[in-house]
């Protein structure tokens, strides 16, 4: 549908108010779907592959990026008329590294880290060397 020349009317917020209630449910949706696929591919990725372990995760993101534009959630906004709203802050990402900073600094001891990053290296690729010597041979 069309947008009418008053993007304001009465019936068309009701559409679009409608319209987005959809779009909310299909987005949910996707969210939800994307947790545990997201999760495995991660994980599936991990254990598989020691040169590009997130080769599956990004794939997905990849995916749900073009899903967000396909639901197109906020594409009503352009019919905002007032003026513009802008933001220049942080995003949610620096926040996730502030408070992981903070955490690391306050609570974690970078030799035991670097530990725990080691054991973790060599028990992936442990597995990765098991999982591709079993490819190989099947």
């Amino acid at each position: 549908m069309e947008p009418t020349e008053n993007p304001n009317s009465r019936t068309e917020v009701v559409r679009d108010t409608i319209v987005l209630q959809l779009k909310l449910i299909v987005d949910g949706l996707r969210d939800l779907a994307l947790m545990p696929l997201c999760f495995f591919a991660a994980l599936i990725g991990l254990l598989a592959h020691r040169e590009q372990p997130g080769r599956y995760m990004y794939r997905i993101l990849s995916y749900g990026r073009l899903s967000e534009k396909w639901i197109g959630l906020f594409d009503d906004a352009k019919k905002d008329s007032m003026k513009p709203l802008e933001w220049e802050g942080k995003n949610f990402d620096d926040l996730i590294v502030k408070t992981q900073t903070a955490f690391e600094s306050k609570y974690v001891d970078p030799e035991k880290k670097d530990l725990l990053v080691k054991k973790l290296n060599d028990a992936l690729n442990d597995i990765n060397g098991k999982l591709n010597k079993s490819n190989k041979t099947a």
